[in-house]
């Protein structure tokens, strides 16, 4: 993993979209402090839509791209395409993510919303140039690959489904209603891209962090059909039919593929070397229990919803947050103190191994923010589903003010790593 030298360019890119996304998810915990009379509304509506696309674009693909950055060389053991391409990609990324997210707060569906579009669509089809143009330079597929490929795919026709949506809002060219599309648009994005990229990275990187040899990657083959096929025939029959019966099958279809995936997971964890795990990789591994849990809600909002129950769009709301800010949330927040860290180390610190002793990765990391930010997301986590269940203003405002915290802290993490000097007077002379 030593691609991000001390002079390469590659760290500056890295840590950029580290450091604005953590900007986005201050952005995000403001916006759940200041509107949470909308979250018990219908999910279709500007500030649940605005937090959604700042969560799914500013938080959750923003950290991605950048960790894809540093990753995919480790990943596929080749090199980086372009550096250029992915300046290229943020110049687009970020004001097109905030001029988006302006027009959904306060829902200007016109003109400037049209120009945010295009410039979000743009900074995706520069970014996925550079993973594929990446890829060309492996010389042995693998089925990591494979994912990651398929992810960005994915990503492309999300984002294009996204930007058609804009414009039919000013001009009404699309056949079906725009909830009909959003749920397609919504599904694209999670299965398609978060959940695709996720395993693809995941299953490289977890084992690798634990000390794991296991390698029946069969069951990553199985997860990775069975995810597609569901989702193909979601798209196909949801847009043909809606939501019927028929869903049922789709869902239990890509209910195998990611159980594939979680005991791939598991036999990596049970088959692991290293047997103490610190807390990023606890938050890691725990993340994925809330993505069990938004899937298990699932089926139970296809009923209310075959019923015409107005109680699913209350468990759609609870099912994009346990994805968004369980599942993906947690897991950014884990992964980000084992791959940062490092980023870090490596530019201070590898020039100087076996001339000096130097500290390790982990020892970068501010124990007291970290245990602050994992204590306060806990909470938040326990209050923003309990406030759910038991429609309590009360407790989802108590997780406001949780996540605010979480994101001040992870914040205040980040830069303390970013600004971290070179030390070495404190360490003896081999």
């Amino acid at each position: 993993m030593s691609t991000i030298g001390h002079n390469n360019p590659l760290y500056k890119i890295v840590s950029t979209h580290y450091l604005i996304a953590g900007l986005f998810f201050l952005v995000l915990a403001g916006m759940l402090l200041f509107s949470l009379e909308a979250l018990s509304g219908h999910y279709f509506q500007p500030k649940i839509l605005a937090m959604t696309h700042t969560a799914a674009l500013g938080w959750g693909s923003m950290i991605i791209f950048g960790a894809l950055y540093q990753l995919l060389p480790v990943i596929l053991e080749t090199k980086l395409y372009s550096i250029k391409l992915a300046w290229a990609s943020i110049t687009f990324f970020v004001p097109g993510i905030v001029l988006l997210v302006y027009c959904f707060w306060i829902f200007d569906p016109g003109m400037y919303m049209q120009i945010a579009g295009v410039l979000v669509f743009t900074a995706i089809i520069l970014f996925n140039l550079n993973v594929f143009f990446t890829v060309k330079y492996k010389k042995q597929e693998s089925i990591f690959q494979e994912f990651i490929i398929t992810a960005c795919l994915w990503l492309t026709l999300t984002a294009l489904l996204g930007l058609l949506m804009v414009f039919n809002f000013q001009y009404s060219f699309l056949q079906k209603d725009h909830l009909h599309f959003l749920r397609l648009h919504a599904h694209m994005g999670i299965a398609g891209w978060f959940l695709m990229l996720i395993i693809g990275v995941s299953a490289k990187l977890l084992p690798m962090f634990l000390i794991s040899e296991y390698e029946k990657k069969h069951l990553l083959l199985f997860a990775y059909y069975c995810i597609n096929a569901a989702l193909l025939l979601f798209l196909l029959d949801g847009y043909l039919h809606g939501i019927n019966g028929y869903t049922y099958f789709v869902w239990l279809l890509g209910v195998t593929g990611v159980c594939f995936y979680l005991f791939y997971i598991f036999r990596c964890f049970q088959s692991r070397i290293r047997k103490d795990v610190d807390l990023p990789m606890v938050k890691s591994l725990f993340s994925f229990v809330f993505l069990a849990a938004g899937i298990l809600i699932l089926p139970f909002i296809l009923y209310y919803h075959l019923k015409n129950d107005a109680f699913a769009v209350n468990l759609s709301t609870l099912y994009g947050s346990l994805i968004f800010m369980g599942w993906i949330s947690l897991l950014i927040l884990g992964q980000t103190f084992k791959t940062l860290p490092y980023i870090v180390w490596v530019k201070h610190y590898e020039q100087l191994t076996g001339k000096v002793k130097t500290p390790l990765p982990s020892d970068l990391i501010n124990k007291g923010l970290l245990y602050a930010q994992s204590f306060a997301f806990l909470l938040f986590l326990l209050a923003f589903i309990s406030g759910f269940l038991f429609s309590s203003f009360t407790l989802k405002s108590i997780a406001a003010g949780s996540l605010a915290v979480t994101a001040l802290s992870y914040f205040a993490h980040l830069i303390v790593l970013l600004l971290h000097q070179t030390k070495t007077e404190d360490y003896d002379h081999i």
